[in-house]
C-alpha cells in the first residue's frame, strides 16, 4: 500500500517549469531513489515532501492524508543534507539530541535514545566530540543519527555521500542499506550517481527535465528501460548510429539511433579462441582504460566509438591492434519506445546471453 503520494504535481520557479505533472507512490519501508542528472528536478521532489517547497498544484499524500498544508516540522520526516549541516558549536550528542529537545522532551529520555543511536551508526565515544573533530564518514553517521532521534515517519536524503571520499562512500551504502532494513522507515534519497541509485534502492524514480521518465526495480529499469533517455542513462550506454551495418542486426522501423552497453560487446584477440568468432567483425583498438580488475577497450567500427569491459587475466590487447568485436545486443530507440534487438547468429549459436 502506498505511504507517499504525489498526485499532478506541477512546480515553478518563475518561469522555469521544475516540476511537470509529477505521479508518484512510494510503499511503506522502502528505501527509493530519486535519479537523474543534474536540474531533472529530484531535488525539487524531495523538497517538496518535505514541505521545504510548495507545489503549484497537484496534491501530496502522506500516510493518506494530504499534507500540502501541513508544514513541514508537523509531517514526521527526517531530512539529511548533502552538507550535514551539524551545528558546529554542539558536539556530537548534542546535535543528535537538538530535535528532541526542541519537542521538550525530557533529559532521561534523550540521553536513552542519543545512546541508543549512538550504538546505531557505530559511533560510540564520539559523543563529546564536536563535527571539526570527525571524519566525513562520521559526520553523516551523525547527521542520520540527529533525523532519526525524534522517530520520523520518513526519512529524506538529499545526495547523502556526495561530498564523501569514494572508498567510504561504499561503506556507507551497505551500512545506510542495513540501517533502513532494520528500522523499516520508508526512506527515499536523491542522488546522480546510478551506482549507488542500483546498490542501494528497493525501487528507482527516474527523473529528466522536470518528468518521471520510469520507475521500478533497479533490475527493471536496467534490463527494461522504457524510454530513449532512460535507456542512454543507465548503464553506461553509447549512443550508436547505423545499427544495422552491425552484422546480424537488421534495421527496425525508420530510426537509426540506438544504443550500446559495454556488456552487450566482447572484443577479444585474433586467433583467441572464444565463442562467437565466426560471426565477429574487425576493429581497430583506439584506447585501453585500467580499471583495476579488469580494462576497458575501445574500439571504432562502422564510425561508432565503442567499448567493452575484459579481465586483466584475459590475453593482453595493445592500441593499435586490430581485434575481433561481437556484439550480443543493442537498444533501438523507435519513436519513444525502446526495443531490444539481439544479435540474429545467437540463435544458430543456440546459447542465451
Amino acid at each position: 500500500m502506498a505511504y507517499v503520494e504525489l498526485h499532478d504535481i506541477n512546480k515553478h520557479f518563475k518561469k522555469f517549469h521544475a516540476s511537470k505533472d509529477i505521479n508518484i507512490s512510494i510503499e511503506k519501508g522502502k528505501l527509493v531513489a530519486l535519479l537523474g542528472p543534474s536540474g531533472s528536478g529530484k531535488t525539487t521532489i524531495l523538497r517538496m515532501i518535505a514541505g521545504l517547497e510548495q507545489p503549484d498544484s497537484g496534491e501530496i499524500v502522506i500516510d493518506g492524508k494530504v499534507v500540502n498544508n501541513v508544514p513541514g516540522s508537523e509531517r514526521g520526516i527526517g531530512f539529511v543534507f548533502q552538507n550535514y549541516a551539524l551545528f558546529r558549536y554542539m558536539n556530537v550528542y548534542d546535535n543528535i539530541a537538538f530535535g528532541l529537545r526542541v519537542k521538550k522532551v525530557p533529559e532521561d529520555k534523550i540521553k536513552e535514545r542519543v545512546t541508543e543511536l549512538l550504538t546505531l551508526i557505530n559511533c560510540e565515544g564520539l559523543e563529546k566530540r564536536y563535527p571539526s573533530q570527525l571524519s566525513g564518514g562520521q559526520k553523516q553517521r551523525v547527521a542520520f543519527a540527529r533525523a532519526l532521534a525524534p522517530n520520523p515517519q520518513i526519512l529524506l536524503l538529499d545526495e547523502p555521500f556526495a561530498a564523501i571520499d569514494a572508498k567510504v562512500r561504499l561503506e556507507l551504502r551497505t551500512w545506510l542499506r542495513q540501517m533502513i532494513t532494520k528500522l523499516n522507515i520508508t526512506s527515499i534519497f536523491v542522488t546522480h550517481d546510478q551506482d549507488e541509485a542500483i546498490e542501494v534502492a528497493d525501487e528507482i524514480i527516474v527523473t529528466n527535465q522536470g518528468r518521471v521518465e520510469q520507475s521500478g526495480t533497479p533490475q527493471e529499469l536496467y534490463k527494461n528501460p522504457a524510454t530513449p533517455f532512460v535507456a542512454q542513462f543507465i548503464g553506461n550506454s553509447v549512443e550508436v548510429k547505423n545499427y544495422d551495418k552491425f552484422r546480424y542486426f537488421d534495421k527496425t522501423g525508420e530510426t537509426s539511433v540506438a544504443y550500446l552497453r559495454p556488456e552487450f560487446v566482447s572484443i577479444f584477440k585474433k586467433g583467441e579462441s572464444v565463442q562467437f568468432a565466426n560471426s565477429a567483425e574487425e576493429a581497430v583498438v583506439e584506447d585501453i582504460i585500467f580499471r583495476g580488475s579488469n580494462i576497458e577497450v575501445k574500439v571504432r567500427i562502422h564510425d561508432n566509438l565503442i567499448s567493452a569491459i575484459r579481465s586483466i587475466n584475459n590475453p593482453e590487447i595493445k592500441v593499435g591492434e586490430t581485434v575481433d568485436v561481437f556484439i550480443y545486443r543493442i537498444y533501438v530507440v523507435q519513436g519513444d519506445e525502446v526495443i531490444l534487438a539481439t544479435n540474429s547468429s545467437l540463435a544458430d549459436e543456440a546459447i542465451v546471453i
